[in-house]
């Protein structure tokens, strides 16, 4: 049973049932009339109300509901007018409205669609590395400016490492940059001290100092407090958030879906634009 709801023709059936539904109902008021006859009905008057309630935070005056129906009817006149004279042809700016309405009215659709909870599980799998928490660190920070120490400051500093790690006190140069930070990203690492110095951290040893890493800036040793590894949370954590993944990636799918049954419906045939001449020529000599 649901292998056949996964079918991408039953979605696209739904989907073009859906479509007739809901184009109902936003035009069930709305009834064909002659070419010369134009009706408002109670439900577009409703409407027109509602719509100004909503914009004004009241309700519209007499006066101002009648203005309203006066400029609905002109819009109608002007409407027909133009069609009868074939102005929405070919029109850019049309196109891209109507194409833009018949994507809204799909993505209605797809959004009224509830994920079960095996499907979000599996969304959430496939889609880890989107939902993973950071690594973070704790971690003490030393720097030393390479300008400061001679013609081997990578010497001087590893040999300032060993005496860290002998028990010995140990001064570095003077800098604005922290010597501890709590809970840090790797974006947040990075961002203080360059892109890639967090890279380092995941081969350190938690209590003990580093040999010297190398900055943008300068030299560091580096000791590792504590360290809190990334992970993937459980679903009921995240629910919310991978909802909405889900829902925009369904909205994705179902919209290609739905492009792609279209386009079975029509023969396309693209005629290439004439070359110029000349140009055949300048091709077999650039080869």
């Amino acid at each position: 049973m649901r292998s056949i709801l996964k079918e991408p023709l039953l979605h696209f059936l739904a989907l073009g049932a859906g479509l007739f539904v809901l184009f109902g109902l936003v035009n069930e008021d709305e009834v064909r009339e002659s070419d010369d006859r134009i009706v408002v009905s109670a439900g577009r008057i409703e409407q027109l109300a509602a719509l100004f309630a909503k914009t004004w935070q009241r309700p519209p005056t007499e006066q101002e509901l009648k203005g309203l129906i006066d400029d609905f009817v002109l819009e109608e006149i002007y409407y027909r007018e133009a069609v009868a004279m074939g102005i929405d042809q070919n029109d850019t700016i049309i196109r891209r409205r109507l194409r833009q309405k018949m994507e809204f009215l799909t993505e209605d659709i797809a959004a009224q669609l509830k994920p079960a909870d095996d499907e979000l599980k599996a969304f959430l799998e496939a889609h880890a590395k989107d939902f993973q928490r950071d690594p973070t660190w704790t971690f003490q920070q030393i720097y030393f400016n390479p300008e400061r120490h001679g013609d081997d400051p990578l010497g001087f500093v590893r040999s300032r490492a060993d005496e860290l790690r002998a028990g010995m006190e140990v001064e570095g140069d003077s800098t604005l940059l922290p010597a501890g930070f709590e809970k840090a990203t790797p974006r947040e690492i990075d961002g203080t001290f360059g892109t890639g110095f967090a890279g380092h951290f995941e081969k350190l040893e938690t209590g003990e100092w580093s040999d010297p890493i190398r900055s943008g800036m300068g030299l560091h040793l580096v000791r590792i407090e504590s360290r809190t590894p990334g992970a993937l949370p459980d679903l009921e954590k995240i629910r919310p958030q991978v909802e909405r993944e889900w829902t925009h990636q369904n909205r994705l799918e179902m919209r290609q879906r739905f492009n792609d049954e279209l386009l079975k419906k029509y023969e396309v045939v693209i005629e290439a634009p004439a070359a110029e001449p000349g140009s055949e020529s300048q091709s077999e000599t650039a080869e």
